[in-house]
């Protein structure tokens, strides 16, 4: 390469680093607010999770304490704040006021759940059995049937306990053969816990039935 070649190549890449410069210059701010957004959104996110976590373990706290003192506006108050807890809080309120003999009043708490049209069907199913299991010998025959239809769909979490909650009202209603086709229909569900198991082998046995017919049903 020439004296004149190599020099011009010098000068153009003075120029280029020059003009890299100056855009620099021009578009740094740009470049500064971008770090500030990734920097800010970074530790925005951080304190975010942080004041949830606390806020989590706050309501816990608040929780355990109403729960050990059966203390029910406490829990009413944490049942209506807008939290996740909220609904975990309004099941332990009728849990509370059911251990104090308070039916209607854990039935109430209760149908705030199953009225609720922004809870998921777990939570408004498991209310449902709540119910069912506190107040079901009082209800209606055509609510509680109405009920326990809704229950033990074969996609419901809870089909099994509800059918075994409606083999004790067929046992209030005096009606056997129906208690021992219930209990047929638990016994021969491949998802059956054991505890299930041996209190409808229990029951099928006390109402004269015989485990090999509810095996077979």
């Amino acid at each position: 390469m020439s004296e004149s070649d190599s020099f011009i190549s010098e000068v153009t890449e003075e120029v280029r680093r020059d003009r890299l410069f100056k855009t620099f210059k021009k578009y740094i701010w740009v470049l500064v607010l971008i770090v500030i957004g990734i920097v800010g959104g970074t530790v925005y996110n951080e304190v975010s999770k942080s004041n949830k976590a606390k806020q989590a373990r706050a309501i816990g706290d608040q929780m355990q304490a109403a729960i050990a003192t059966s203390d029910t506006d406490a829990l009413a108050a944490i049942a209506n704040e807008d939290t996740p807890a909220a609904v975990l809080a309004q099941f332990q309120l009728s849990s509370v006021l059911a251990e104090a003999g308070d039916i209607d009043g854990a039935v109430a708490a209760l149908t705030v759940i199953t009225d609720s049209s922004s809870l998921s069907d777990v939570y408004t199913d498991l209310a449902w059995l709540k119910i069912i299991m506190l107040n079901g010998a009082n209800m209606p025959l055509d609510e509680r049937d109405n009920i326990f239809a809704g229950l033990v769909q074969e996609t419901d979490p809870y089909r099994l306990l509800a059918i075994e909650q409606r083999v004790l009202q067929h046992i209030r209603d005096g009606n056997t053969d129906a208690a021992l086709d219930d209990l047929a229909r638990i016994l021969a569900d491949e998802t059956l816990s054991q505890g299930l198991r041996n209190r409808a082998q229990q029951l099928t046995i006390s109402l004269g039935g015989t485990l090999e017919t509810a095996s077979n049903g």
